[in-house]
């Protein structure tokens, strides 16, 4: 827990102990209302005095010493041995000092005081019950939030960790497989090559500015996804393509470079020139949903050897990034490759 939450229970506790509690023994086993200025006196400071040193005595060295080294054994022999040091100091202090000294005593209207195997049982047990056990929940409480606070904390940066880290093989990944077309227009001498070029340079621009980003505005994104496509085109002139967005993407946020992983594998190992089957791409925006739709004739005769990494990533990333607010199929059925993706938190992002 926080600071402040810690010394505000630390003060709860003792208001109620050193207030509430008098109030009731008084009222029990005096017959008369608790007044404060009767009794901020040399037994109240006295019982302050000792009571807090046994309970941070406990808080402070015991606990930490040992239970955080698994010395359970010694831990409760240093119970017993708290517990019976407060017997022995409230009893030389307030017992016999006090009416030795002050003519007072804790339990001078009683003959409690001087019952000493009653006196020594009962003390034995509230300074383990009211100071030592209290004291233990109290930093348990203290040392379980404060764990599972810097259990969050690590799991956040673990997340964190691998999302910049499957998020930074996605651009290498786009890089070399742009690259590789663009070369092939290049080398067949194609009118297209140069703007071909701009293009990949807009969109390396784009990918080194804004992919790094945890949130990016869906309008920018399905501008580099627009983008992509139109540089697939200058390679292959007879695209058969069915693109359609439905919906406005304004003021909606996503998770960067996740459609695009499937755009590009639908170009790298599917056949987009079938005009029979040509690539479907479907998008629906909904209020704060998304839905993502792709489809495309499979190439048998791809050999790409790192065929996969873009669809992998992508699956690690939506468990990242959108827990248990995702659903994605994927399915290949007849020499179709299908994927469907839906995302139903857009809107709970904040750029």
């Amino acid at each position: 827990m926080t600071k402040k939450a810690l010394i505000g229970v630390h003060l709860a506790y003792w208001f109620y102990f050193m207030i509430v509690t008098e109030f009731a023994n008084n009222l029990a086993y005096k017959n008369r209302w608790f007044a404060l200025s009767d009794n901020i006196g040399l037994l109240f400071i006295s019982n302050l005095v000792i009571f807090g040193f046994i309970f941070y005595f406990n808080y402070l060295v015991l606990l930490p010493r040992f239970f955080k080294r698994r010395k359970f054994l010694q831990l409760i022999l240093s119970w017993i041995l708290l517990s019976i040091s407060f017997v022995g100091l409230r009893y030389f202090f307030q017992e016999y000092l006090f009416l030795k000294y002050f003519n007072t005593c804790n339990f001078c209207y009683t003959d409690y005081g001087r019952t000493w195997p009653i006196y020594a049982v009962n003390n034995f047990f509230q300074g383990l019950s009211s100071f030592i056990m209290a004291g233990t929940i109290i930093w348990f409480a203290d040392d379980w939030l404060r764990s599972e606070k810097q259990k969050m904390r690590l799991q956040k940066e673990k997340v964190e960790a691998e999302r910049a880290f499957l998020q930074a093989q996605v651009s290498p990944h786009f890089l070399f497989n742009s690259l590789n077309n663009i070369y092939s227009m290049v080398y067949h001498g194609s009118e297209d090559s140069l703007p071909a070029i701009q293009k990949l340079s807009g969109m390396m621009r784009y990918i080194i500015s804004e992919s790094h980003s945890v949130w990016i505005d869906l309008t920018k994104e399905l501008l580099y996804l627009d983008d992509y496509i139109q540089l697939q085109k200058y390679r292959i002139k007879d695209a058969a393509i069915q693109y359609t967005i439905m919906g406005d993407p304004a003021s909606k946020v996503i998770a960067p470079l996740i459609l695009i992983s499937f755009v590009e594998n639908a170009f790298k190992h599917g056949i987009v020139t079938d005009q029979a089957n040509p690539v479907v791409i479907r998008m629906e925006i909904m209020n704060d949903s998304l839905k993502f739709y792709i489809a495309n004739k499979i190439n048998p005769d791809s050999k790409d050897s790192v065929s996969g990494i873009g669809l992998k990533n992508v699956e690690s990333r939506l468990g990242l990034q959108y827990p248990g607010t995702h659903s994605l199929a994927v399915k290949t059925e007849n020499g179709i490759f299908e994927a469907s993706l839906s995302i139903d938190s857009l809107k709970e992002q904040q750029l």
